[in-house]
């Protein structure tokens, strides 16, 4: 039986996989977000009891986003450690969440790694990916 592009897109990577896509260029961890999240339809943030994490960067304040849970746990250490990954629907991160992100001129980091890379995205690039 033939599957479909929808089951590939999901299927789980192995760690090997995980690696590689840490270390590749910020386009390629961007293309694999707007990939996973229009296959899975959510969105992955990391919250604690104060709300969802916000990061300084030399542009201002920006949020940051991953495909899926395990990607974002990876940075719930140090400061962070009381955060956990939150699942956003597609819909709500479209039509809530960038909305709101461009009003209040707030950048996205997409899909960041240890490293701190990623890919720093405004809401309009966003909402255009996934329009």
């Amino acid at each position: 039986m033939k599957q479909s592009t929808n089951e590939k897109s999901i299927k789980e990577l192995s760690m090997d996989e995980r690696v590689q896509l840490l270390v590749s260029p910020d386009s390629d961890r961007l293309a694999y977000f707007v990939e996973q999240v229009k296959a899975t339809e959510l969105v992955w943030s990391l919250s604690n009891e104060e709300g969802f994490v916000m990061v300084e960067t030399d542009d201002g304040d920006c949020v940051m986003v991953w495909p899926d849970a395990d990607f974002a746990s990876q940075w719930a250490i140090d400061d962070w450690d009381d955060c956990e990954p939150v699942s956003i629907s597609l819909d709500t991160f479209k039509g809530e969440w960038l909305p709101s992100l461009a009003l209040d001129n707030i950048t996205v980091a997409v899909f960041p790694n240890i490293e701190d890379e990623g890919k720093l995205s405004t809401a309009a690039e966003l909402t255009e990916l996934f329009a």
